[in-house]
């Protein structure tokens, strides 16, 4: 059940957000008092310089006080390191409060209760309603003047990190990137040593997801000059910054890759960095042909997740779901999966595309491009694959491409950061390119694509004996009858087999039948069509 919040502290003290000696001296006199009720107290009305200097004392004090206490105190659970685990599970923390109550919160305490609530709800799968209380802090700051947050040393820097960090959850990539820019601005003049680092590295993990290339790399120079990350957020900075280089990695296709991937967190992670260190390893496993692979990583994250509709998390797992099941030839639950996610983010968009062009729905592709197009955050990653789309669609509608897409896709295909994205589009469109380039560019063009596997040779279904054989046959007869007498088998044998071929394939008539089959390269070479 959601907790409520009543009579979280003594209304009549004032919140100390920036004197970390006082705090200090508060906590551990009332650590003394052997009084679960004043640790509780001293821990509430000082814990922002609690957390950012005194992390350790803090988690210890909270840990030692009896559930039904802290249970009026829900700012406390926050920093329980049993929160986030049992969030991810069975017990969502789901922080509420009664409105008399919060009319009697002090401007500091409502500030950080509504800080709790959008990390808890984040924590616990609800991302949007995560979103809800970032609106409701961002407004706040801009309307509500309160002296500590406009101290140095004040938590200002850090409801900045935190916004951001929920926007970037929720994919709203480029909307995060002005939050990290603010918290690391107040960050600089905080006296706590790791607030740069903290944002500059949310900002390249950011920065990597959208395909800046050149900025992530910059971000991520900048951060070996900064402070080493303090105790308290030592595992969530060290991870986002893996994650960014890992992403970066991935894209160039880097001889270092595993390496950095393997410093990731693993699938049940209880860090915000999940999603991301979940992409980078699935995108590795597909350029690596392993789709089955990706799947099963999907499927281990998925479980060890609450649902995150509308979250850059259920963007990765679509999308990886619908890439990875067609690599296997799955092309009916992939197709399944693209119908039922046709209004999510755009990493998802991107491969309902490229599952459209490899199945030659050529409308589908155009219509979902057009809507690309009109998308006005995305990033230069997500532009330089829907040039790369749009392109491997002009050349499937017209077997050839203008002078100027050529240029366009051989100049994505120039950046060692876009290799992992070059590496998606079918060996037609990289012939047809080259043909269109100039002898040098073409030379280019050639080192730049070469050693990369074609978009266009997934892996075939697995068929059984019977239904290989009637797959061979179909081109030659044009009724279920006379497939029945070429086989020996009976109509009812026949018609069987075709479902299963059908469901396989991920098509209903013969025609397509036959069509994905030679896309597959399951037709055999002697077998002609049927006039």
């Amino acid at each position: 059940m959601p907790q409520n919040a009543r009579s979280a502290s003594a209304r009549a003290e004032t919140m100390n957000l920036t004197d970390s000696t006082r705090a200090i001296e508060a906590l551990r006199s009332a650590v003394l008092s052997k009084s679960s009720e004043a640790v509780a107290h001293a821990a509430m009305m000082n814990i922002w310089p609690l957390y950012s200097v005194h992390a350790d004392e803090l988690v210890s004090a909270v840990e030692s006080l009896p559930t039904p206490l802290l249970e009026r105190y829900p700012v406390l659970r926050i920093v329980h390191r049993m929160t986030p685990v049992l969030a991810r599970t069975n017990r969502p923390f789901k922080p509420l409060i009664y409105p008399d109550d919060a009319r009697n919160m002090s401007a500091d305490e409502l500030d950080i209760f509504t800080l709790v609530q959008m990390v808890a709800f984040r924590l616990s799968g609800d991302v949007a309603a995560a979103m809800i209380y970032a609106r409701r802090l961002q407004d706040r700051i801009l309307q509500v003047r309160v002296e500590s947050r406009e101290r140095p040393d004040g938590p200002l820097w850090f409801y900045h990190q935190q916004i951001g960090s929920t926007l970037l959850a929720a994919g709203e990539s480029a909307a995060a990137l002005l939050e990290f820019a603010t918290a690391r601005d107040l960050g600089r003049l905080s006296q706590q040593t790791d607030a740069e680092r903290m944002a500059l590295g949310r900002t390249a993990l950011t920065h990597a997801v959208r395909g800046s290339i050149d900025d992530a790399e910059s971000s991520l120079r900048e951060l070996a000059t900064l402070p080493e990350p303090t105790r308290a957020h030592l595992t969530a900075t060290a991870m986002t910054e893996r994650c960014a280089r890992a992403l970066l990695a991935v894209d160039s296709m880097d001889p270092d890759t595993d390496e950095l991937l393997s410093q990731l967190e693993t699938y049940d992670s209880i860090e915000l960095t999940w999603p991301f260190a979940l992409l980078a390893r699935s995108r590795r496993l597909l350029v690596l042909q392993h789709p089955d692979d990706a799947i099963e990583a999907v499927a281990l994250a998925r479980d060890a997740h609450p649902d995150q509709h509308g979250s850059f998390a259920t963007d990765v797992i679509n999308s990886v779901s619908i890439d990875a099941l067609w690599s296997t030839g799955d092309t009916t639950t992939a197709r399944r999966i693209a119908e039922e996610t046709a209004r999510s983010g755009p990493l998802t968009r991107m491969a309902i595309i490229r599952h459209a062009l490899l199945e030659s729905r050529l409308d589908v592709a155009a219509s979902g491009l057009r809507q690309m197009s009109t998308a006005r955050s995305l990033g230069p990653g997500a532009r330089a694959e829907s040039i790369l789309l749009s392109a491997w669609l002009e050349c499937a509608l017209t077997d050839a491409v203008a002078s100027e897409t050529a240029a366009q896709v051989a100049r994505i295909a120039s950046r060692p950061g876009r290799r992992r994205l070059v590496s998606q589009i079918p060996l037609q469109l990289i012939t047809r390119v080259q043909e269109r380039l100039s002898p040098e560019e073409a030379t280019s063009f050639a080192a730049a694509t070469g050693g990369l596997a074609a978009a266009d040779r997934p892996r075939p279904p697995t068929l059984t004996a019977s239904e290989l054989r009637v797959l061979q046959a179909l081109p030659l007869h044009a009724t279920t009858a006379a497939l029945a007498a070429s086989l020996l088998v009976s109509p009812n044998t026949i018609k069987s087999q075709l479902r299963s071929l059908y469901r396989k394939l991920g098509c209903s008539t013969r025609d397509d039948a036959v069509s994905i089959a030679s896309r597959l390269h399951l037709l055999a070479s002697e077998v002609s069509p049927r006039s």
